[in-house]
């Protein structure tokens, strides 16, 4: 019976090895070296989702947008347009001074605008997987989440 469970144990340990590697650690590895800012650039990034003010994941259908040029963000932030220096390296990115133009604006592309420009304000990291981005603060948590357009 005694040497079941160590088969039992080996074999268990032997299927888990591989999900285990594929979760990484935080050892500043390869998450960092494998987004290429590059990728950032050229493609018109549409706002699908954030987080509203209470933490809760809130679509956004109302044409919030991002456009990188290797060193400058511009877009539609709900009503107004926008731009904002930024730096990427890596996984890393980090905004200036974002400027808007200051057009009238309904309720709810005010309350959608201001959200994003804050969230924009606070992102740390980000990460392109096919025709999807997403952008985290410092804490790791997801707060935007675009669609390639």
């Amino acid at each position: 019976m005694r040497g079941r469970r160590i088969v039992v144990a080996m074999a268990t340990l032997a299927l888990a090895s591989p999900l285990l590697a594929a979760c990484g650690g935080d050892d500043g590895g390869s998450d960092a070296a494998a987004q290429d800012p590059a990728n950032l650039e050229d493609k018109d990034w549409v706002l699908t989702q954030m987080l509203d003010a209470q933490g809760n994941s809130q679509i956004v259908d109302i044409g919030v947008n991002a456009e990188f040029d290797g060193s400058t963000i511009s877009g539609v932030s709900g009503c107004n347009r926008y731009d904002a220096p930024y730096e990427a390296s890596g996984s890393q990115i980090s905004f200036g001074q974002i400027a808007g133009t200051l057009m009238a604006c309904g309720p709810d592309e005010t309350e959608i605008e201001s959200r994003y420009l804050e969230l924009l304000g606070q992102v740390a990291t980000y990460e392109v997987e096919g025709r999807s981005m997403s952008m985290a603060i410092g804490d790791g948590t997801p707060v935007l989440q675009f669609s390639e357009g």
